[in-house]
C-alpha cells in the first residue's frame, strides 16, 4: 500500500513536470503549473555558556506543487504539499519536527461564470513514524509508538458546489461527504487509534463537509494563504471536525524566503495526551517559523 501511495504521487509530479515542458500555445492557456521548494535551517552552538541551555540543530524541506486546468466552461485544481523536518537537541536522539502530506484535487463544471458544480478529493497523511517521548511502549524502554505512513490518512471525497467569485478566494460546500479515516499499522490498528475500529484498517463517515481557500499578495513579496476543512458526520451532526492551515511566505531576495505556518487541528475522535495528563479530544497545534533557501517556479513565479 505504501509503494502503490509512493508510485501515485511520482506519477503526479512527474505527469505535471511532462505538462511544464509542453510549449504549445494552448496549453500554455489551459495550464497554469508551478510550486515552491525550499530547505529551512536553524543552530543553537554553546559552549560555556553561563546562562546554561543546550545545543540544537533542525533542518525542515518542504515542497508546494499546483497544476490546475481551466476553459470556459470547466476548472480543474490540483495542489501537493509535502514537509518533513528533523531536530536534534542536546544529547537527545534524532526526532522528526515536521511530516505532511496533502494532496488536493478539485474539479468543476460551470453552473454560472462564479458558481461550479464540483467534486473534490482531499488526502492527507505522513511519511515517517511519531513517537510520544514522554511515555513508553509496555514492557519497553522505547517510546510511545503513536503514528506511521497511512496510519492516520484521511480521505475525504465530496460532491457540491464551489463558490469562486475571484482569484483569490472560493468555498466549496458539500451535502454528500465520505469521509474515510486509514490505520494500517496493526498496532495503531489493534488500539483503536485514530477512530477506527479496534483491529479494523478504515473507518468510513457519511456526511456534509466545507472547504475555504484564500490566497493573495497582500504586500509586496508577501503571500498569505489560508484553507480552512469543515466536517460534520450524519450520525454525529453537532461534532464538527475542523483542519485549518494558515502561512505567511515572505520573499527576502530570489532565494532566500522567511515563512510562518500555523496548523489547527480538532477531531473528537483523536485522543490526545494532554499536557495536564489526561487523555481526550483537544486542540491540536503547530506553529513553524522558519529561515531559509526557497526556489519559485512555474507561471506564477515573480
Amino acid at each position: 500500500m505504501k509503494k502503490n501511495i509512493i508510485y501515485l504521487l511520482l506519477i503526479f509530479v512527474i505527469y505535471n513536470t511532462a505538462i511544464s515542458n509542453d510549449t504549445t500555445t494552448t496549453h500554455k492557456l489551459l495550464w497554469k503549473k508551478g510550486g515552491l521548494t525550499g530547505l529551512n535551517f536553524s543552530n543553537v552552538g554553546l559552549q560555556n555558556w553561563a546562562g546554561g541551555g543546550s545545543d540544537m540543530v533542525s533542518v525542515t524541506g518542504l515542497a508546494q506543487l499546483y497544476a490546475n486546468y481551466k476553459t470556459d466552461n470547466m476548472s480543474w485544481d490540483n495542489s501537493l504539499d509535502m514537509g518533513y523536518g528533523l531536530v536534534k537537541q542536546g544529547k537527545e536522539d534524532l526526532r522528526k519536527s515536521d511530516d505532511r502530506l496533502i494532496f488536493l484535487s478539485k474539479f468543476g463544471y460551470n453552473a454560472t461564470p462564479k458558481l461550479f458544480y464540483t467534486a473534490l478529493l482531499d488526502f492527507r497523511t505522513q511519511f515517517d513514524l511519531g513517537y510520544d517521548y514522554s511515555k513508553r511502549e509496555p514492557n519497553s524502554d522505547r517510546a510511545l509508538l503513536i503514528s506511521d505512513f497511512m496510519s492516520p490518512a484521511y480521505l475525504n471525497l465530496g460532491l457540491g458546489m464551489n463558490y469562486k467569485p475571484d482569484e483569490f478566494w472560493q468555498m466549496f460546500i458539500s451535502a454528500v461527504s465520505n469521509r474515510l479515516i486509514i490505520v494500517l499499522n496493526e498496532q495503531l490498528s489493534n488500539q483503536g487509534a485514530y477512530g477506527v475500529n479496534p483491529g479494523e484498517n478504515i473507518f468510513s463517515q457519511l456526511g456534509a463537509s466545507a472547504n475555504i481557500v484564500f490566497q493573495k499578495d497582500i504586500f509586496d513579496n508577501v503571500n498569505f494563504r489560508s484553507r480552512l476543512n469543515l466536517f460534520s458526520a450524519y450520525n454525529r451532526f453537532t461534532s464538527v471536525v475542523v483542519t485549518s492551515e494558515t502561512a505567511i511566505n515572505m520573499k527576502v531576495n530570489s532565494f532566500i524566503q522567511a515563512s510562518v505556518a500555523l496548523d489547527l487541528i480538532y477531531d473528537d475522535k483523536v485522543m490526545i495526551n494532554r499536557n495536564d495528563g489526561t487523555i481526550g479530544p483537544d486542540t491540536q497545534i503547530r506553529h513553524v517559523i522558519g529561515v531559509g533557501i526557497a526556489y519559485k517556479f512555474g507561471d506564477d513565479r515573480n
